[in-house]
């Protein structure tokens, strides 16, 4: 028993399609469509905008990045304390010459000698860096506070 071959014929009497309703489409069919179309194509292009700026914010990002890293400053250096004291008991000798003022309080002498003593045992002990340059330090702020006084004609007195 061979079935009949099912043809577009036999399916069409079968189902009846001649029975059935023909309904025209809308008259805004083809315009809503177009409309649709053109929304999709407007929003596929800003995502093709919105990654190609995603994208260079991030090489940009990565450009500054190694920049930065390349160009990284180099370690501020230790300030050569010896030097500056050294600096600093020059100037405040020449404006003592210059100026024809008496020498420097005694407290402030002996304070400059207890440092200069300390500093003398160190190099004396062989101390490590960071003592001298605590020493170095010490003596010279405490010339830049006896220059500044002696510049603003402030008299130094201890309490």
């Amino acid at each position: 028993m061979s079935e009949p071959e099912l043809t577009f014929e036999h399916a069409g009497h079968h189902l009846r399609l001649g029975e059935l309703p023909i309904a025209e489409p809308s008259a805004d069919l083809w315009p809503r469509i177009a409309d649709a179309y053109r929304a999709g194509m407007r929003r596929a292009r800003m995502r093709r905008l919105a990654m190609l700026c995603g994208t260079g914010v991030a090489v940009i990002g990565v450009l500054v990045g190694a920049t930065t890293w390349r160009t990284r400053p180099a370690p501020v250096a230790d300030v050569d304390w010896q030097a500056r004291a050294q600096a600093l008991e020059l100037r405040l000798h020449t404006l003592e010459t210059t100026q024809h003022r008496a020498s420097l309080p005694a407290d402030a002498l002996s304070e400059l000698a207890r440092v200069d003593g300390a500093l003398q045992a160190a190099y004396d002990d062989g101390a490590e860096r960071m003592r001298l340059n605590a020493l170095w330090k010490r003596r010279s702020e405490l010339l830049s506070t006896l220059l500044q006084a002696r510049e603003q004609n402030v008299e130094i007195t201890r309490i």
